[in-house]
């Protein structure tokens, strides 16, 4: 994923939260940037630093380890349905979206989505994209629209017999291809593999992507337990839970990231945690669809990997990280029942370590790829005791002076995102117009 482009920066940083092993926030110091690749991190600023951030908050590039760009042209859509559950969401809106994306839909909702997560800080991600009639191709057009824009993404196919297995096996064929061969014609855009759910694909399909993923050694992500239909599919289909379910076909043997596991029970957080199981927490997405609250607490204690995403719903990641915030607290019925410095971690190293790529993105430090947000928080003193809390409570995206990937400032305030004309929002505001009318 790396660029390849030369780069050398000097960024002054009034506070560095830089989210490495120690959580260390460090104050009035010079972020050295060789290559793109974090070279130093020294006491004092510099005098001829590129980058002058001495009256802002520092912190590593956000990483939304689990979003659906195509949902950005459903936004104020004028959609009739109503739905009163979560399989009737699936099935009265985004299995009707699904079926009338084009590929000009699949490459402008990501041209879309990336440029609005760089402007809200967001510096990698990872996309599950599903238009069952753009297949073949459809990987092509998402990462063409990725690469339009500076950021990091790694994107698949939602793969899906809800109609026949055979479409599921042509989604296969389309991350195949793409992890194969396409991928190599992008600088920072990587696929993977993805079952939409259990639910919605057979034993064979499991089965099949589990070879592949393994083969590639590529992630594997599923959407697993979001909803209650997920669960009881599962018994009705397997006679057990998803997750044992899964386990029977080897699913867990590869690399796996679990999109939400909101109604896993602790036996079944137990078995995913002896696996080293990743999972993505999509907090605002699981309130917005009335599921549940997912158990974080449990997740901690069998020690799983944590990040979270926003299931693409909401371009501000600052408001993710609240809605985590605020929602654990409530279940706790406790103002001090979550520590709200988690969500930090979760947004930054612990989606990074989702998406394995902990060893290049996350944190701060040397050695890392130099992706990094610059935030303007007020007046108010930053103390490095608070500094964490006072971004997840105070920041938004509408804070953010500059996005910087591999050490180049690429998207700053008031300029937009570097290579990226303002005329793409007609074009994708017309095409988003034009696929309301189809649906």
């Amino acid at each position: 994923m790396r660029s390849g482009r030369p780069v050398r920066m000097l960024l002054n940083a009034g506070t560095l939260v830089t989210m490495n092993d120690e959580r260390a926030v460090r104050q009035e110091v010079t972020v050295v940037v060789e290559d793109g690749e974090i070279a130093a991190i020294e006491d004092g600023y510099a005098a001829d630093a590129e980058v002058d951030a001495r009256d802002e908050v520092v912190i590593p590039g956000l990483v939304n380890s689990h979003t659906h760009m195509y949902a950005l042209p459903i936004r104020g859509a004028p959609l009739s349905a109503a739905p009163e559950s979560f399989y009737e969401a699936l099935v009265d809106i985004w299995w009707e979206v699904d079926e009338a994306f084009t590929m000009r839909d699949a490459r402008l909702s990501s041209l879309g989505s990336c440029v609005e997560m760089l402007e809200g800080g967001v510096t990698a991600f990872c996309d599950n994209y599903s238009g069952p009639n753009t297949l073949p191709g459809a990987m092509d057009a998402v990462a063409e629209g990725v690469a339009e824009t500076p950021i990091r993404g790694l994107i698949t196919f939602e793969q899906t017999a809800r109609n026949s297995t055979e479409q599921a096996m042509a989604g296969l064929a389309e991350n195949q291809s793409f992890v194969r061969e396409g991928e190599d014609d992008y600088d920072r855009v990587d696929g993977h593999y993805c079952l939409h759910t259990l639910f919605t694909n057979t034993r064979e399909v499991v089965e099949a992507t589990t070879e592949a993923a393994i083969e590639d050694d590529r992630p594997v992500q599923i959407h697993l337990e979001e909803g209650l239909v997920d669960v009881h599919r599962s018994i009705e289909d397997y006679g057990k839970r998803p997750v044992p379910a899964l386990e029977e076909m080897g699913f867990f043997d590869a690399e796996v990231i679990a999109a939400h596991c909101v109604h896993s029970t602790e036996t079944e957080l137990a078995i995913l945690g002896e696996h080293d199981v990743a999972v993505a927490h999509n907090p605002y997405s699981n309130t917005n669809n009335a599921v549940g609250i997912a158990d974080v607490e449990t997740m901690q204690e069998e020690d799983i990997t944590i990040g979270i995403g926003d299931d693409g719903w909401d371009p501000d990641m600052f408001e993710t990280m609240r809605s985590a915030v605020g929602i654990h607290k409530l279940k706790q019925n406790n103002p001090s029942g979550f520590d709200m410095a988690n969500a930090l971690e979760w947004a930054t190293i612990g989606s990074a370590e989702v998406m394995g790529m902990a060893d290049e993105i996350g944190s701060v430090e040397p050695g890392k790829r130099a992706d990094l947000v610059t935030l303007d928080l007020g007046p108010n003193p930053v103390l490095p005791e608070s500094a964490p809390y006072y971004v997840v409570s105070a920041a938004s995206r509408a804070d953010v002076t500059r996005t910087v990937v591999d050490g180049e400032v690429v998207y700053e305030r008031g300029e937009g995102v570097r290579g990226v004309d303002d005329s793409y929002t007609d074009e994708v505001g017309q095409a988003n117009r034009e696929l309301w009318d189809r649906l």
